[in-house]
């Protein structure tokens, strides 16, 4: 189902869109102009390259780039290839075609799984890599494959986009609510000829995904690392005293000792009060932290 944005705008920042190859598709992706160790930015799973738009203007004076994934936002769409494999050959194919032959890999989510598997997959590319709440631990902890795809299937809707903006508004980030959040989130979905609003990610690239992520090996990944990693934990205050709270707590403290036991350069931060998206949150928090990757860097005389 062909689906147009909701509300199209153009790049913050001073950044500028154009088209980028990955390994047999074309990624749209957005670029700004600076100097130093360039930072590639990647969004979580069902998200578009939008999502950075908070965090951007405090990395200026700095190279960076963000794209939509393949299957995501405006990029192409292709049947298959959303295997881990195949996503971190988009990373390198992309970053090939930009002239970028080392940077700063940062993910959100699904996207940090895909910052830290380039990362150990490319360690002569990667200065340091980031990852925001997210690529430390796998779905197998917690759900069997076919428990996996109902657990993380993504709500299906199809509402009047008003209606979507209201409900979105009242969620997790309802108390960081801004128009400059809205404008990052909405390129999420689209809007197709019955006027409703949908998520644009198809459905089955969806559970492609959530399939690969359950073949995902955080501890190999992570062993196989050399440079200096951040790992950023994302930790509500409160958080259900139920099963699923609890293992959600389970999850959480297993990734940061896993982190902690098998990075090589670990730097792990827990925000305390941070909801998931935090990129929307604190966007000034995680640009901070990004800034202190890039300037490990520059103190250790590393290039870009």
């Amino acid at each position: 189902m062909a689906l147009t944005p909701i509300r199209p705008h153009g790049p913050v920042g001073g950044g500028r869109d154009l088209p980028v190859p990955g390994d047999g598709v074309r990624l749209a992706a957005t670029r700004w102009a600076g100097t130093g160790p360039p930072v590639v930015l990647l969004h979580g799973l069902a998200s578009t390259r939008r999502f950075w738009n908070l965090v951007v203007p405090g990395l200026a004076g700095l190279p960076v780039v963000a794209w939509d994934q393949r299957g995501h936002g405006d990029s192409d769409a292709p049947p298959t290839g959303y295997d881990t494999a195949s996503v971190v050959s988009d990373v390198a194919t992309a970053l090939d075609s930009l002239g970028i032959s080392r940077a700063v890999v940062v993910g959100h989510s699904w996207g940090a799984t895909i910052a830290l598997a380039f990362a150990a997959s490319h360690p002569e590319r990667t200065l340091a890599a980031v990852a925001v709440d997210g690529g430390v631990s796998t779905p197998s902890t917690r759900w069997s494959r076919d428990e996996a795809q109902v657990a993380l299937a993504p709500p299906q809707f199809a509402v009047a986009p008003e209606q979507l903006i209201e409900l979105i508004a009242q969620g997790p980030l309802a108390p960081w609510w801004s128009p400059d959040v809205e404008e990052a989130i909405l390129p999420i979905f689209g809007v197709a000829a019955d006027g409703a609003a949908r998520a644009r990610l198809d459905l089955a690239h969806h559970l492609e995904i959530v399939d690969a992520l359950w073949d995902y090996d955080p501890v190999a990944t992570m062993a196989a690392i050399t440079v200096p990693t951040w790992i950023v934990v994302a930790q509500p205050l409160t958080v259900p005293d139920d099963p699923a709270g609890r293992a959600w707590r389970e999850d959480k403290q297993t990734g940061i000792e896993l982190a902690t036991s098998t990075l090589a350069r670990p730097r792990v931060v827990i925000l305390g009060g941070a909801v998931h998206d935090v990129p929307l949150q604190w966007p000034a928090a995680i640009a901070g932290l990004i800034r202190s990757a890039v300037d490990e860097i520059r103190e250790a005389g590393a290039g870009g």
